[in-house]
């Protein structure tokens, strides 16, 4: 976890760490959710592959983010 933390702060970026969740097949790539000081929560994903932090989106009612699997009942 420090080494993706020290990605996001070599890029500049400021905030809370919500969650950290492995890309599936890698163990390599992550996806964080941060928030910022106004509460605003956005999904990056982190790859130590390559050293880099990508933004994907804001979260909001129209994207979440899963830490659980479905209910498929």
């Amino acid at each position: 976890m420090m080494k993706i933390i020290g990605l996001f702060r070599k890029e500049g970026f400021t905030g809370e760490y919500e969650t950290f969740q492995r890309v599936s097949g890698t163990d390599r790539e992550f996806f964080v959710v941060m928030s910022n000081e106004q509460g605003i929560k956005a999904l990056f994903k982190a790859s130590l592959m390559l050293n880099a932090v990508e933004f994907q989106y804001v979260l909001d009612d129209k994207h979440t983010f899963v830490t659980e699997e479905a209910d498929a009942s």
